[in-house]
């Protein structure tokens, strides 16, 4: 049988519409770089040796706020939480492809070994600033670390592990590098507004025992000017989760949207593309400096194509409408080509109902 005859029988169409359809499948996953592969798998050994290390503590581990075993969920209230958070954005806040994420923006600002960047973190989310400190550490990038000690809830608000303790944990397994050079208790202000003594004390002696007491400031605007110090000669400035010197207290910068921002030669004087805000990162992108903001994870998440509130190996949705509708096409085309039945007079002249 000739091959043309052979593709003229629905079966074989059939199976070969089958066979296209499978071979498009891929298309919706980017796949990894080698470089890629290696951090996700670090991210996944650093999230084992983590959720290990809270039962060497002796600490809760809850699989039904933190299914994956990330080890960085914390709990839903403590004395050292600063205000309410979405379990769902700190689960998906987890995912190992975060910190691919980060590599493929540093790759984006052509970002090399000996780089500085400047990373300003909140203990909300101790996921993601793992993610992007074992990125940065990944690619070379010198890193200028500021982290606020408060967090939502479901962040490093464990009072037995906040983030000085679960960072010292990390190097010491050999998973991070970077030690912070600014701590800020977080809160109102930053100063530890709106926490329990015993929780800025805590904090204080937990930021202390790691080498590095937090700034002892009275306004926001100092934490602001502490902040602005950090990032003189980055290539970049990292801001995740929301501190409020991060954001400031406009609450225009709500509308700002995630992801990385780039200056803009007409942001200044109130022009209609003025970066948003009062805090650091609007003073940075005035200052013409590109900001990762990572805030608001359910939009970024599905702009990245990475999973909300559970885990898949690669990315999606990248190319995913283009593959719909070649799929599409191929089973119209199919569909206009095949004949299902072919009406046979005499067969219905002889055939008796069955």
């Amino acid at each position: 049988m000739s091959a043309c005859r052979w593709l003229r029988g629905g079966r074989a169409r059939l199976a070969l519409l089958t066979l296209l359809l499978a071979a498009l499948l891929p298309l919706l996953n980017s796949s990894l770089t080698r470089e890629e592969q290696r951090l996700y798998r670090k991210m996944e050994a650093v999230q084992s040796f983590l959720w290990e290390e809270l039962g060497r503590r002796g600490l809760e581990r809850d699989e039904e706020a933190d299914p994956c075993r990330s080890g960085f969920i914390g709990l839903e209230w403590s004395m050292t939480t600063t205000s309410l958070g979405s379990l769902e954005s700190k689960r998906c806040s987890t995912d190992p492809l975060w910190a691919v994420q980060m590599l493929r923006w540093f790759d984006e600002l052509g970002l090399k070994e000996g780089d500085r960047i400047a990373v300003l973190a909140s203990s909300s989310f101790p996921g993601l600033n793992c993610s992007v400190l074992a990125a940065a550490e990944e690619r070379g990038l010198e890193v200028v670390l500021g982290v606020s000690l408060g967090a939502s809830t479901w962040g490093a608000n464990r009072p037995e592990l906040p983030w000085p303790v679960l960072a010292g944990c990390l190097r010491r397994g050999g998973f991070l590098r970077t030690r912070p050079v600014l701590y800020t208790l977080g809160g109102d202000n930053e100063n530890g507004g709106g926490l329990p003594k015993e929780a800025r004390a805590l904090l204080t002696a937990a930021a202390a025992e790691d080498g590095l007491p937090p700034l002892q400031n009275k306004t926001l605007e100092e934490v602001i000017a502490a902040k602005t110090a950090l990032i003189q000669g980055a290539r970049l400035v990292i801001s995740v989760g929301g501190s409020e010197g991060n954001l400031g207290e406009n609450p225009d910068v709500l509308r700002l949207s995630p992801g990385l921002l780039m200056p803009r030669p007409d942001s200044g004087n109130g022009g209609s593309s003025a970066p948003r805000g009062s805090g650091l990162i609007r003073l940075a992108l005035e200052a013409g400096y590109p900001v990762l903001h990572l805030l608001n994870l359910r939009t970024l998440a599905d702009a990245c194509g990475i999973a909300w509130d559970t885990r898949r190996p690669g990315f999606s949705g990248r190319g995913g409408m283009v593959v719909s509708v070649l799929g599409l096409g191929l089973f119209v085309l199919f569909m206009t080509t095949h004949r299902r039945w072919e009406w046979d007079e005499d067969e219905e002249r002889t055939s008796e109902p069955e």
